[in-house]
């Protein structure tokens, strides 16, 4: 499902990375990180190095460029460093640093790797934002590894300089260390949304999520007796899931998968209760030698409970809602282009949807500016019936409109979230597929697509639809990829049809009439409170039930004989109410 538009254009454009290809510190100890890159591939048509091939890397201290021009450019830095003339100073065996701006970045490469440069390395433009490398006139006669990272990592290299030389390593590692192990982004399970509403997660039984990994034997040592771990810490930070999976060995280059379908595997995911807040997971991989290369060795994301929002992109700390990071479109477009993302839950019933979350961008070079810019939004019942992404009956042929409206960007309100609301909101239908979706016909606009959370395993492990998007008509159900899934939200609240239903659950008491003893049912674990009424509604007894399997036996032998009403309030606030008759 990889790509399923074959190309596309974007303002921040991920080239093709591995888990094993890394932009590592290697001294001083400041600078010692696994840094966010792309690369500059010989696919793209460049002469570079190919880092898919193992063993392929550079390693060397870092030089700025100069070609001798004067001046500062828009970001503050200097014109001499962006490498657009031939270079005046001699970079012989060192990694070039070049700062992008107006000129080709073949052609920067290219001026570094004359004046006997080993690697490039170029500083991107603007925060969080990451794009394709295009090898332009001069890439084909580059032959030197040439990356990019961002601009405030970039900038901490530098820093970093002034104070003496800064090694650093471009390629892939595979086979490079003895005892080295990592975990990808794009080989691990993780939560099936990342904003889940707090009214579709009540319990374990309605919300809960399959863990797992690929671990991977990057050295060149076999391995045996390594661990995956992942731990899920609650909004307070206490721990609520530590689980382990040993014994796991591997020969060099070798990997192995770690999920329920699997010998070694972790236990499922599901708590009694979700407190709103921001859940964090965290994968960690352990040798049982040290790891001569531990920065993979670590993956952290996070999901939120929260009553107002659902969505596959991970919610912004300051904001709580989703941030874009990468912004897309597809190259071929001519008229319309939507980026939607998929609702499909038992329990629809008890939200409805009120908008969308989204974010959107122009390219700097088309000049065109945001302000007045008009987004269709729509939501649509999804009404093909099919079983799942390999199903021949998957199709966009049966699309329902069930609520829509329009958003008029206010101001040039580049790269950050709004939010547009539908003209009415739409009560949801439990065990229904949704698509909600953002549409523009600017072809110089594009739209906010997620740059930290990876679902390239959970597709290929639940084979659902996340993230389609459409282009000039034509929908692709797994958007630009599982890697970058559209940064949007559906602006949720309570259907107040549904609001009683949601705060009940189903209880009784047997037998009844009873004597003595009577056994409460109650649809709940843990504990809860009984107050038990008569019908004037007069307190006639109260007690504390310790559920198990959603059961606790109760002494009413010193009520009198009559009805009586049994009021049950569970720890997550759901009551229940039934009769009961003492003999």
């Amino acid at each position: 499902m990889k790509k399923l538009l074959l190309t596309i254009s974007a303002v921040a454009l991920c080239a093709a990375t591995y888990a094993q290809v890394i932009v590592a510190g290697i001294s001083p100890q400041s600078i010692v990180a696994n840094y966010a890159h792309t690369w500059a591939d010989p696919a793209g048509g460049w002469g570079t190095p190919d880092f898919n091939i193992p063993g392929t890397y550079v390693q060397d201290t870092l030089m700025v460029v100069d070609d001798g021009s004067t001046g500062t450019n828009a970001q503050g830095n200097p014109v001499s460093a962006e490498g657009c003339n031939p270079l005046i100073n001699n970079l012989t065996g060192k990694i070039a640093v070049v700062f992008r701006n107006t000129c080709e970045f073949g052609m920067k490469a290219l001026n570094a790797q004359n004046a006997g440069a080993v690697g490039v390395i170029v500083i991107n433009r603007n925060p969080g934002e990451v794009i394709a490398m295009g090898a332009g006139a001069s890439g084909a006669n580059v032959t030197i590894p040439v990356v990019m990272v961002d601009i405030n990592d970039g900038l901490s290299l530098i820093a970093a300089m002034a104070n003496g030389p800064v090694v650093m390593l471009l390629g892939n590692k595979t086979g490079l260390f003895p005892n080295d192990g990592g975990i990808s982004s794009g080989a691990t399970l993780l939560p099936r949304q990342a904003m889940i509403p707090s009214q579709l997660a009540q319990n374990g039984t309605e919300y809960n999520f399959d863990l797992g990994a690929r671990v991977y034997n990057y050295g060149n040592q076999a391995q045996t007796n390594m661990t995956l771990t992942a731990t899920i810490t609650n909004p307070s930070g206490a721990t609520v899931y530590n689980n382990q999976a040993a014994g796991i060995s591997l020969a060099p280059g070798d990997s192995i998968d770690v999920d329920p379908t699997q010998a070694n595997n972790l236990p499922n995911f599901s708590l009694a209760s979700y407190p709103e807040g921001t859940y964090t997971l965290t994968y960690t991989l352990g040798l049982s030698a040290a790891d001569d290369y531990d920065a993979d060795n670590t993956l952290t994301t996070t999901f939120t409970v929260t009553d107002s929002l659902y969505g596959f992109a991970q919610a912004d700390a300051t904001t709580g809602t989703p941030s874009g990071g990468n912004y897309y479109r597809p190259s071929n477009n001519n008229q319309t282009f939507s980026t939607c993302q998929v609702i499909d839950n038992a329990n629809a019933s008890r939200i409805q949807a009120n908008g969308l979350w989204f974010s959107a961008t122009t390219a700097a070079a088309s000049g065109v500016a945001l302000t007045g810019e008009e987004m269709a939004l729509y939501l649509y019942k999804w009404e093909d019936v099919f079983a799942d992404l390999n199903d021949a009956n998957l199709a966009f042929t049966t699309l329902t409109e069930v609520a829509s409206g329009f958003y008029y960007y206010p101001d040039d309100l580049q790269g950050q979230t709004v939010y547009g609301a539908f003209t009415t909101p739409a009560a949801l239908e439990n065990n229904q597929r949704y698509l909600a979706c953002v549409q523009t016909v600017n072809l110089n606009l594009y739209l906010g697509h997620e740059n930290s959370t990876n679902l390239t395993w959970n597709e290929a492990y639940y084979l659902q639809p996340m993230t389609p998007n459409e282009s000039d008509g034509t929908y692709y159900p797994g958007g630009f990829g599982a890697d970058i899934p559209s940064s949007m939200a559906v602006a949720i609240s309570d259907n107040e049809a549904s609001i009683a239903e949601l705060n009940t659950v189903a209880g009784k008491a047997f037998p009844n009439p009873a004597n003595d003893l009577v056994t409460v049912a109650i649809e709940g674990e843990g504990t809860a409170q009984l107050t038990i009424t008569d019908v004037a509604g007069k307190v006639a007894m109260t007690t504390t039930l310790n559920l198990a399997a959603g059961q606790d036996n109760v002494n009413i032998n010193t009520l009198q004989s009559g009805l009586y009403i049994f009021n049950v309030t569970l720890e997550n606030g759901k009551t229940a109410q039934f009769n009961v008759v003492k003999k």
